[in-house]
């Protein structure tokens, strides 16, 4: 279905989608492309149609293990069955940044000035007739080209931004699920009120001195009661920190057109 949909999603794109005028060639040089992609993306689905369903039973079997195992078992499939769409937005994204950088580097072209790099600043520079010629002729192509562009990274751009977002509140979801006390409400339940767990023991100082005529060494420890429910701690990636980023700072790296590493957003509590 999903590959039936995406399909049919290509295939509106062909002429003019929302009363769009697209480059013709490149809209159909773009379109046999990620059809071609569709198409082998179906074929492997039914290579591997069989044995998929030897693996219900285990799978079924498995989800007996809770309710979170379950989740991430789903934001694991949701990632499988969008890793062509995936795939699509990484090509648009290219392409995308591409035409942006092309375009802002022949405007400060046709503007007069270029960007130095050694002082890393933008300053005035005399360039030659057949340079400003050449610049504005790839220019107006690429500002013609830009569109076409933009309807597809906005059409994958939104794909891969609604599948970012269904498996990072299926993460919230999971997470809130691990920081249930389970142990705690059964020890509620069953009247039982102290826990090891919940007692923070700490050595405040060792001291050397006589008590009652005994030489010996003084120990200072501060007892402190504990909450039941565990504290919530922020999520944080512990693989890298360039990764940390919510379903806001996603959406504007969509609009900057910046390439997203990570299929999913891998996130873990800070041990």
């Amino acid at each position: 279905n999903v590959v039936y949909y995406l399909r049919g999603l290509l295939t509106s794109l062909r002429g003019s989608p929302a009363g769009l005028k697209l480059n013709v060639q490149l809209n159909h040089f773009l379109l046999k492309c990620f059809i071609y992609h569709v198409d082998l993306w179906a074929t492997f689905l039914d290579i591997v149609a069989p044995a998929l369903h030897y693996l219900f039973l285990p799978l079924s079997i498995l989800g007996l293990f809770g309710l979170s195992f379950q989740l991430a078992l789903l934001s694991d499939l949701l990632v499988l069955i969008t890793l062509h769409a995936h795939c699509f937005y990484i090509y648009a994204a290219v392409l995308y940044r591409l035409e942006i950088f092309g375009i802002g580097a022949l405007w400060r072209v046709v503007l007069g000035r270029r960007k130095n790099i050694l002082k890393n600043r933008v300053e005035s520079f005399e360039y030659k007739n057949s340079q400003l010629y050449l610049a504005t002729l790839f220019f107006a192509s690429l500002l013609f080209l830009l569109p076409t562009v933009l309807v597809y990274y906005v059409v994958f751009a939104t794909l891969r931004f609604g599948t970012y977002c269904i498996t990072y509140i299926l993460l919230i979801i999971r997470r809130r699920i691990l920081h249930l006390p389970v142990d705690t409400i059964m020890r509620w339940l069953f009247g039982v009120y102290i826990s090891p767990d919940n007692v923070d023991v700490k050595l405040l100082a060792v001291e050397c001195g006589h008590v009652s005529d005994f030489a010996g060494s003084l120990t200072t420890i501060f007892i402190k009661p504990l909450p039941s429910w565990p504290q919530q701690s922020p999520m944080i990636d512990t693989q890298s920190d360039e990764n940390v980023y919510g379903i806001s700072q996603f959406f504007i790296r969509l609009i900057k057109g910046q390439l997203m590493g990570s299929i999913q957003p891998k996130f873990s509590a800070p041990q």
